[in-house]
């Protein structure tokens, strides 16, 4: 069994310099934050969970012919990384994405399709995709309760800050193997 997901991996280094002065600042709020390693910053489109090593090379092949051939045609689609926010009561920090969140969703919505059909991956609850990446992880007990009231504040004073472009030319399979220094992301590739 191997843990998978698949994503589009952010690549333009300025906005990932951007994002870790961003991350640099609430560190300085926040010693316990956990950033994203700038190498494994990604949109996730699905999370597969753990699945069978044979299953990765019929999910990539038919990512790779349903999107990066027939939807992406090897084209850059430019997205901004816009706007701070948080899930599950600042557990998870994210930036927003802006641009054709459509295209996204189409994206999302055969993805889910193809794997269901042909492979029989149960899709996702929840039908409708809103695109984010997740910037730092922030657990309750690691949490310096002296600074928090002005962390959140830093956080939403931020709701609009422009990180800079993500852009989009291949969705990706990816191996994700956790350690206790954090997750390790590799791609998963397989001849035609």
């Amino acid at each position: 069994m191997i843990r998978t997901f698949i994503a589009f991996d952010l690549e333009d280094e300025r906005t990932i310099q951007n994002i870790e002065e961003f991350m640099d600042r609430l560190k300085k709020n926040q010693p316990g934050i956990k950033p994203i390693e700038s190498e494994n910053i990604h949109l996730t489109v699905k999370f597969l969970g753990n699945i069978k090593e044979s299953t990765a090379p019929k999910i990539y092949h038919i990512i790779d012919r349903e999107i990066n051939e027939k939807i992406l045609h090897g084209d850059i689609y430019t997205y901004d990384l816009k706007g701070v926010g948080n899930y599950r009561n600042y557990e998870i920090i994210w930036a927003g994405m802006e641009g054709d969140l459509e295209l996204l969703q189409k994206i999302k919505d055969i993805v889910e399709e193809k794997l269901n059909e042909r492979l029989k991956i149960r899709k996702d609850k929840r039908r409708s995709f809103t695109p984010h990446i997740t910037i730092a992880r922030l657990k309750k007990k690691r949490r310096d309760y002296n600074t928090f009231d002005s962390f959140k504040n830093i956080i939403n004073e931020n709701r609009n800050k422009e990180f800079g472009p993500f852009r989009i030319k291949k969705i990706k399979l990816k191996k994700s193997v956790l350690t206790p220094k954090g997750p390790i992301y590799s791609d998963l590739t397989y001849e035609k």
